[in-house]
């Protein structure tokens, strides 16, 4: 689990974040899905001031 604590990006676990897709959301309504984390986590700290928010998708119990 990760989350954005000011300019910090913070993970709880030290395992790969392999499981999910990751979905960058932007204020302009628009969002971008990777299924890498690592280049998600680049991008949102490119983009952190137009992005809103982070969404983990759970592609194997189809939960998003």
């Amino acid at each position: 689990m990760a989350y954005k604590d000011g300019e910090v990006f913070t993970t709880y676990c030290d395992k790969l974040y392999d499981k999910h897709k990751y979905k960058i959301v932007f204020k302009n309504g628009k969002s971008i899905t990777y299924d890498d984390y690592e280049l998600m986590r680049h991008h949102w700290y490119q983009y952190r001031h137009e992005a809103t928010s982070v969404v983990v998708v759970d592609t194997k119990s189809g939960f998003k």
